[in-house]
């Protein structure tokens, strides 16, 4: 059904078990927020800017999640 209604994800291509959504600021500001629930590391295809650390991300750990801010 969701096929059919048009619905896609908020990030092609992310495993099973990886949770995302963007978050939008009036301004065009956007974020995404992704929860890892899987037992693996998710490696992210670029990286970005993780506001939860401060620091580059490159990786999800393992039940971990991030806030990666998009330019």
């Amino acid at each position: 059904m969701l096929k059919e209604a048009g619905v896609e994800p908020e990030l092609p291509g992310l495993p099973p078990g990886v949770e995302a959504v963007t978050r939008h600021a009036p301004d065009g500001r956007r974020w995404h927020v992704l929860i890892n629930h899987r037992t693996a590391t998710l490696h992210l295809p670029e990286p970005a800017h993780d506001l939860l650390t401060g620091a580059v991300a490159h990786e999800v750990p393992p039940g971990g999640c991030a806030v990666l801010r998009i330019t």
